[in-house]
Formats: C-alpha cells, sequence, structure tokens
C-alpha cells in the first residue's frame, strides 16, 4: 500500500485497515519505525469524512511541533491547547496535551460529543510514575463512543493491557505488534580511555584497568601483561564515528552541565573538523536568520553558541530558552549539526534521528540517587539511531567505565527484554472531586475499573496460589514431640523460647544500664559512685541468671529435634503471614487512599453527604495545588493582594524545592508576613493528610524565586532576572509558564466573579511577556500562519489548562573524556 508517496510496512497497513472498520487500535513498534504515519492517516480520514480528532502528546514540545506539521498541510483546521498556547481551540483537529484532555472529560466533557478518533501518542506514558495516572484516567472515563490510535514503544505485556482497556471500552480494539525495526541497530560498548568492544569484554577490561591502577600505586613492572582480543577496537570514541562516517550523533547525556562541558570540550579542546567550508557558511547562514526570526540576537550566550553551531556541534537541554532549544531542532532537522549533546527528553516523540546514538553513562541520577537505565528507557534513546531511507545500520554506544562497570546490570539494560507497563493509577484531590461529585459513595467503585485493579487482580491470583502451596507445605511439617506424658511438644517449646527472649531482653537492658554508669562516672573523682553503682547492677545480673524460669526443655536430650521442627513451622508460618498481609495491601491500599483523601476533604469542609460544597465545586476545576489555592481563594488572599503579591505567591506555590544555587532572599515585610499565614495554611493542610496517612502530602511554599518573579512582575528585562536568582533561564520560563497556567485554571474556576477575574488577566499580562510568552514563539516559529485568523481564536475561553510537563534531571555532572 502506498501512502503519501511512501511504500507502507505491513504492521502499518494492519494500523490503517483497523482504522478503516471504524475501531480502535494499538501499536506497538520499536521507535523510529514509523508509528506516525498511522496517527497521519487518522487524521486525513478524520478530515475528509468532516469528523473532530484529538492528537495528544506527552510533552508540549511534541504537541507544538505536531501542530506546525498539521498546520502546513491543513491550515486552519488544526488548533492547539495545551498548558502554555491555546489557538484555535474549536478546530476540527486539535493538538494538545494528554492533561488538557482529561481535564476536558472532567470539566466539559460535552464538548467532546463530536469528537470521533483521540490519538494518544507514546501511550506507554501510562507507565510514568508522576503522570501515568492521566493516561489512564482518559481511558477509562472519555466518552464510550470514542475510538482511541494508541501508538507506543513495545510493551510486553500488550496482551494484558488491551483486555484491560477492552474492559472500559465499548468499541472493539484491534493489536498491531511490530518487533522488528526497518534500520537496524548494532550495540556497541565504549570502554572509558581503552576503546570500543562488547558485553563479553567487560571482565577482561576491567581486569587490565585494575591491574593498571595497581601498578601505578606500586609502581611495579611485576604484573603480567593482558592483552586486549583481537576484535577489541582501541580508539577514542568520537574521532572513530568521524573516521567511519557515522555522523551525525545524537549524544546522550544525564546532566545538562554535561551536555554543555561535552560540547565545549569537544569544539574548543580538540583538532576535530566536523563540517566542510561551505556547510560551515550554510549552518552559520541558518542560525542567524532563525536568530533573528526568534528575536535571541541579543540573549546572553548566543555568541558562545554560535561559536559551537559553527563546529557543527551543539547542546540541547530543559535549562535553555525554548527558543534557542527551538534553533537548535531545525539546525539539526537541517543535517547539519553533526554532534548534538543532549538530554534523555529529546528521545520523547520528537521525530530528529541521528546515524548514531551514544550514552554518555548508562547510570542517571534520579533525584535520590544514582541507577542503571530501564531497559525501556535505553531501548527509546537507543531508538534514535538509524534514518528510514538513509543509513542501513544505526549504531548505539554506551560508555562505561571499565573498573566499575557491572557486567550483570549492563546485559540487563541493554538486553532486548523490556520492562513491562505498570499501572500509576493514583487519583489526585481534583480527580476525586470530579468523580465524586458523579458517583457519590460509589467512588470506590471506579478502582474497580483502573489498570491497576486489573493488574493486581493477577498479582492476587498468583499470590493466593502461593499461599496454597506454602499452606499446604506447612500441613506436612513435622510438628515437636514433648516426652513428657500430657505435654504438647508445641506449646511447650514455644514456652521454651518465649523465656529465652524474655530472659535476653532483661540481661540486654541490664547490660545497657551498666554501659550507661561507665559513661556517666569517668574520671578519678567518681571512682567510688562508679564501683557502688556498678556492684549493685552486677548484683542484679547475678541474681536474675540464677533466678531464671526453668522449663522442661532445659537440658532435654530432644531440645535440638524439637527445635529445629519448631523453627521450620515458625519459619513457614512467617512465609504465610507476609502472603496474606501483602495479598491485602495490594487488595485495599488503593481504596484506602481514595477513602483517606475524602476524609481531608470532609474535614477540610469541601464534600458533605456525596456533595460538593462551594470549596469543592472550585478545586474541582483546578489541577494541580488544588488545595492550597482553593483555601487561599476562601480565605481573600486573592482579592487583598496587588498583581505583583499573587504572582510572587503563585511561584512560591508551584516551585519545587532546590537544595543549590543562590536567590536572593525576599525583604519585603508584607509578603513575607503574607508567605507565613499562607505557610500556616499548608501545614493545617498537611497535618491533616498525615492524621489520614495520605500518600503524597501538599508540598511547602518554595521562596527561592520569588524576587525573581517580584521583579519581572514589575517589569524587568529577562537578562536581569539572573541578579535574583542562580537559575537556568529554561527554568525561570518554565516555571512562569506554569504559574500562568494556574493562573488560567483560577481564572476559569472563578469566571462569574467579575472582578477578580479583570485582576487575575492583569497577572497574566504582567508575566506573559518576552521569551516567556509561548504562543508568541509558536507564532513566530510557524511559517505561513495565518495570524489575523489565530489571533481571533487565541484563548477563547481559554478552554482548558494543564500543570504537567516531562522534567530532566538534578544536573549531575558525569565526566566525559571525547577527543
Amino acid at each position: 500500500m502506498l501512502y503519501k508517496g511512501l511504500q507502507l510496512d505491513r504492521f502499518q497497513e494492519e494500523a490503517i485497515e483497523a482504522i478503516d472498520r471504524d475501531v480502535s487500535v494499538i501499536v506497538t513498534a520499536p521507535t523510529g519505525a514509523g508509528k506516525t504515519v498511522i496517527a497521519e492517516y487518522a487524521v486525513e480520514k478524520c478530515i475528509e469524512e468532516n469528523r473532530r480528532v484529538i492528537y495528544t502528546a506527552p510533552i508540549k514540545a511534541l504537541s507544538n511541533q505536531k501542530y506546525r506539521d498539521f498546520y502546513a498541510e491543513y491550515g486552519d483546521k488544526i488548533g492547539i491547547v495545551t498548558g502554555d498556547v491555546v489557538i484555535n481551540p474549536y478546530a476540527q483537529v486539535l493538538l494538545m496535551t494528554t492533561e488538557i484532555f482529561r481535564n476536558t472529560i472532567f470539566d466539559d466533557i460535552e464538548r467532546l460529543q463530536d469528537v470521533s478518533y483521540v490519538i494518544f501518542d507514546e501511550i506507554h506514558y501510562i507507565n510514568d510514575i508522576e503522570r501515568g495516572t492521566v493516561w489512564e484516567e482518559s481511558l477509562i472515563f472519555a466518552p464510550q463512543h470514542i475510538k482511541f490510535v494508541c501508538l507506543s514503544a513495545t510493551i510486553p505485556n500488550i496482551d494484558s493491557f488491551t483486555e484491560w482497556m477492552q474492559s472500559v471500552r465499548d468499541i472493539n480494539i484491534e493489536i498491531v505488534e511490530e518487533l522488528k525495526r526497518p534500520v537496524p541497530l548494532k550495540h556497541y560498548l565504549y570502554f572509558q580511555d581503552y576503546g570500543i568492544g562488547r558485553q563479553n569484554h567487560i571482565s577482561l577490561v576491567r581486569r587490565i584497568a585494575q591491574r593498571k591502577a595497581r601498578k601505578r600505586k606500586s609502581d611495579s613492572d611485576n604484573e603480567a601483561t593482558i592483552t586486549l582480543p583481537p576484535d577489541f577496537i582501541e580508539t577514542r570514541l568520537i574521532p572513530y564515528l568521524c573516521r567511519e562516517k557515522q555522523l551525525p550523533c545524537l549524544y546522550f547525556c544525564f546532566s545538562r552541565k554535561g551536555c554543555e562541558q561535552n560540547a565545549n570540550s569537544l569544539a574548543y579542546g580538540s583538532q576535530l573538523q566536523l563540517l566542510k567550508k561551505r556547510q560551515k557558511t550554510q549552518i552559520l547562514a541558518q542560525f542567524d536568520a532563525l536568530c533573528v526570526q526568534f528575536d535571541i540576537v541579543d540573549e546572553k550566550k548566543i555568541s558562545d553558541f554560535r561559536g559551537l553551531i559553527s563546529r557543527g556541534i551543539a547542546y540541547h537541554h530543559a535549562g535553555m530558552l525554548p527558543t534557542l532549544k527551538e534553533v537548535v531542532e531545525r539546525l539539526f532537522t537541517s543535517g547539519l549539526i553533526q554532534l548534538l549533546f543532549t538530554t534523555e527528553t529529546f528521545a520523547v516523540g520528537i521525530n530528529m534521528p541521528a546515524c548514531t546514538v551514544v550514552f554518555d553513562s548508562l547510570e542517571k541520577y534520579d533525584g535520590i540517587g544514582f541507577r542503571y537505565l530501564k531497559a525501556r528507557e535505553y531501548h527509546q534513546m537507543a531508538g534514535r539511531a538509524g534514518r528510514r531511507g538513509i543509513d542501513t545500520i544505526g549504531y548505539v554506544y554506551a560508555q562505561i567505565v571499565p573498573a566499575y562497570a557491572d557486567s550483570k546490570e549492563i546485559r540487563g539494560v541493554i538486553a532486548d527484554k523490556i520492562e513491562p507497563i505498570e499501572s500509576q493509577f493514583n487519583l489526585s484531590y481534583s480527580s476525586i472531586l470530579n468523580l465524586y461529585q458523579k458517583y457519590g459513595d460509589d467512588i470506590y467503585d471506579v478502582y474497580t475499573m483502573s489498570l491497576s485493579n486489573h493488574q493486581n487482580y493477577v498479582r492476587v491470583a498468583k499470590l493466593n496460589e502461593q499461599l496454597k502451596t506454602n499452606t499446604q507445605k506447612l500441613q506436612t511439617l513435622p510438628e515437636p514431640e514433648c516426652i513428657h506424658e500430657g505435654i504438647d511438644g508445641s506449646t511447650q517449646i514455644e514456652h521454651y523460647y518465649r523465656l529465652d527472649r524474655d530472659h535476653g531482653k532483661n540481661l540486654q537492658r541490664l547490660y545497657a544500664e551498666r554501659a550507661q554508669i561507665k559513661s556517666q562516672t569517668r574520671g578519678k573523682k567518681r571512682k567510688k559512685e562508679r564501683v557502688k553503682r556498678l556492684n549493685i547492677v552486677q548484683r542484679k545480673i547475678a541474681h536474675f541468671q540464677a533466678s531464671r524460669e526453668q522449663s522442661l526443655c532445659d537440658e532435654c536430650q530432644h531440645l535440638s529435634t524439637c527445635s529445629g521442627r519448631y523453627k521450620a513451622i515458625r519459619k513457614e508460618e512467617t512465609r504465610i503471614q507476609k502472603l496474606k498481609e501483602r495479598t491485602t495491601r495490594i487488595e485495599n491500599s488503593p481504596r484506602e487512599q481514595i477513602a483517606a483523601r475524602l476524609k481531608v476533604l470532609e474535614e477540610l469542609g469541601y464534600v458533605e453527604a456525596q456533595t460538593l460544597l462551594p470549596r469543592g465545586t472550585i478545586a474541582a476545576h483546578i489541577y494541580g495545588y488544588e488545595l492550597q489555592l482553593t483555601h487561599l481563594l476562601f480565605s481573600g488572599f486573592f482579592e487583598r493582594l496587588t498583581e505583583d503579591e499573587i504572582n510572587c505567591l503563585m511561584v512560591a506555590i508551584v516551585s519545587e524545592p532546590r537544595k543549590d544555587g543562590y536567590f536572593k532572599p525576599l525583604k519585603d515585610k508584607r509578603l513575607l508576613e503574607i508567605l507565613y499565614t499562607v505557610s500556616n495554611e499548608i501545614s493545617s493542610i498537611q497535618y491533616l493528610e498525615v492524621e489520614h496517612e495520605v500518600t503524597e502530602v501538599t508540598p511547602f511554599l518554595e521562596l527561592r524565586l520569588c524576587t525573581a518573579m517580584l521583579a519581572w512582575s514589575r517589569g524587568c528585562s529577562f537578562d536581569k532576572l539572573e541578579q535574583y536568582a542562580r537559575v537556568d533561564p529554561g527554568d525561570f520560563v518554565r516555571t512562569f509558564r506554569l504559574v500562568i497556567d494556574q493562573l488560567r485554571q483560577i481564572r476559569r474556576a472563578m469566571s462569574g466573579h467579575t472582578a477578580l477575574v479583570d485582576k487575575l488577566n492583569r497577572c497574566i499580562g504582567k508575566i506573559n511577556r518576552d521569551v516567556v510568552d509561548a504562543e508568541r514563539q509558536l507564532r513566530i516559529g510557524q511559517e505561513g500562519l495565518d495570524d489575523a485568523a489565530a489571533a481571533d481564536d487565541f484563548d477563547a475561553e481559554d478552554p482548558l489548562s494543564t500543570n504537567s510537563e516531562h522534567t530532566e534531571g538534578s544536573g549531575i555532572e558525569n565526566e566525559t573524556p571525547l577527543s
């Protein structure tokens, strides 16, 4: 089958046939296999048949990219709604983040009555620990007439997932699975300071590295030399890629600092020439033109970045200005950037493959500590290697430090065995309020529809089978038999061990008292006191040992046999008890969390007798920080505060805590008093959450960006913000946009309060300017955009917002020798 001049693969044809039959379809295929074509066909079909379709993406960057792609082909039939941008929100084809779609279901489900298809790009995000519940809620509660096109990387438990999805959807769902990549990949390891090899070289190179370390330490040449095998390539990685014509390359680093340092190290610390003279002229012309187009010519770091670009090198991470990130993405698409150092978000959805993918490390910092990548994470990023129609093979290199390499962990990462997706169902307060309004006390039945319940049913069945096996084993174990007539062996041996435990505890207490006396009475002056007190304790110990209660088991010749039987029975009983506890926990924990949150809402005055009270009605329309914001609304804070003060308060609510970096403390006494009062309000919420054992407690205020927001709200220029906080430009932009998103949600929730709505509009206007204005960025980046038409639709009723976005790691540095 030909589509848009492309000869389709079997799996693409199967998926398109399913769409033609008007059923839902789940498509799983390796990254880069061509799943996007299926989504494009669904969009085209809906347009031809005058039906509406929604395309959801996990990140805003992907939504923006798809908007541009579809707008170039279909013009004003396309609209976009994200937490940052609203353009043509009632268009026939609407691009949005998954959070927006979920919010629409709860806030205004009637708007979805004429939607025929919803495309879920990257559906495996249902496995995401922070945001996965949004995908799950969307699939459960979307109107039943809607069909879904779900696109995903490989899902090992696809049959089980589809079985669950079919249980909550009325329309048939077909599975289309493709395991083969159109461009096969070759996986290698790059051993730092040694060269390129494979997994079977790990142990050998580790021994060589350890011997070299010992020789350096002892300054001795006595140890025999170990030679590398003939299939090992001794080389530096990047020069090797150049020689072998394996560029362009995506080089994944797991820290922003690592991206920048590696790019600068290679550009200015080596003699590599990645671009020819003509290519250098081309890329600089494009870069300069894009900088003019996006109005970032005078931004800080642009001159330095131009130096990198002239060498065919760049970096890309969330700390950069969004406009500069977009410039980099466009240059990479042109094929002129030969080496792009980037964080893992570049692997999500954005269609920018390369010939080669390199991993700076197979370990990453996850906010708590370092861990090895999961196989899914590795293959998601590795899948960017190999450009269809250009490369016959894609190359993947993972750098490891030989002396510390764990071969078992490395094999697990690189293996084709990808982890199954797991439910992350976890209803927020706003979701619970919306569902409580619809279902009342039957809200607990909602959990039975979740993927979590479906998977737990299987887990419980396995646990029950194991419980049955262990119970049968327990029944076959021989019991202790007492030689004394009329005495139960099990009871007697239990009594013996209880006496032994009590005896041990008492002795332990006396020994601790003795040690304390020695500590308290040190020195010659307190010797008499020490001796006197120690003698008293020692007499207690001797008396206790002499008067120990005796058992019939003491000195019994069968004690060893009875003890062995007793311990075997107790061990099996402990296993059975743990299995029962685990089963109970799996069955009850989700319901208990819903009940706990409902109790908090009830005590805070949000719900009563299966009805939403005024506070609950407002909180149900705010997604993210709903309890804090609703409390502040009803306490009158938004009426009493100025626009600048509201913006300062909002940034304290939405900012995530950070332990490092300079920030200028807030000195405004009125604002500090306000923030102190708000902190007390939040503490009262936290107290109830802890009391009712809610797992995720409402966060405290974070004041780090308050002075920066205050300055920005009062009109300071973007380049002056670094005086108030040492934060990456992209973090300023992202946090300020999140504040705008939340203000829009409050505005929508309080739509009947004209004076407050007007004030909130002024708050938004003070923040949404210059590089923070996401809608402006999208417009100036869209070639041929009809400004007049789109301007008429912008922010029409401000349909819905979301506060979630994919985030990156903490910026932990990893060193990488490159050239």
